[in-house]
């Protein structure tokens, strides 16, 4: 009976003792914080690397509108855009330009924006159109960039590729003028 007496009345003691009070409250709030920090970093890189492609798909297109890109193609669209979207890596294989002509019947292309596939089984079909003087041409570009942290914080909840990839897609529309 003394072992059960001993190690009641040290049970006693632990639940009336407070020393650890301050490591549940920690155990508890900590992940929560981590969260939050993993989350604000990965946002504010995705963020930085969404408005670079914006801004170098943007600067592009003014000089294409402009008609200071001489004898546009597609590979020459993917290079002016990779060299002014400073941030991301690997730009040259991982983009893909649409520039396709807007009619009054079509509208805004419905489709989604097609995206590299990273893993090498299918390649893009170019779907790329200079247009012609006083066209409307509707711009898309997309690239597949990794995330920093992909099993924490908001990483993990966004939609991602077969290689762990997550799309960024930037558009813009411009007329072509004479």
């Amino acid at each position: 009976m003394t072992f059960f007496r001993k190690a009641s009345s040290k049970l006693r003691e632990f639940r009336g003792a407070d020393s650890g009070a301050a490591t549940v409250e920690f155990v508890m709030i900590f992940p929560m914080i981590l969260w939050l920090v993993f989350s604000t970093f990965e946002l504010g890189w995705l963020t930085t690397r969404q408005m670079m492609l914006a801004r170098g798909l943007n600067l592009t297109i003014r000089d294409l509108r402009l008609d200071n890109i001489v004898d546009p193609t597609h590979a020459k669209l993917k290079q002016l855009v990779c060299e002014r979207s400073l941030v991301l890596r690997n730009c040259l294989t991982s983009v893909h330009i649409e520039l396709v002509p807007l009619t009054l019947s079509s509208g805004i292309p419905r489709t989604e924006s097609t995206c590299v596939d990273r893993t090498g089984d299918i390649i893009p079909v170019e779907n790329f159109s200079a247009g012609t003087l006083e066209d409307i041409m509707f711009v898309r570009a997309c690239v597949i960039v990794d995330l920093m942290l992909p099993g924490m914080g908001i990483a993990a909840q966004l939609t991602k590729d077969s290689t762990g990839g997550y799309a960024m897609v930037a558009s813009s529309a411009f007329k072509r003028e004479p």
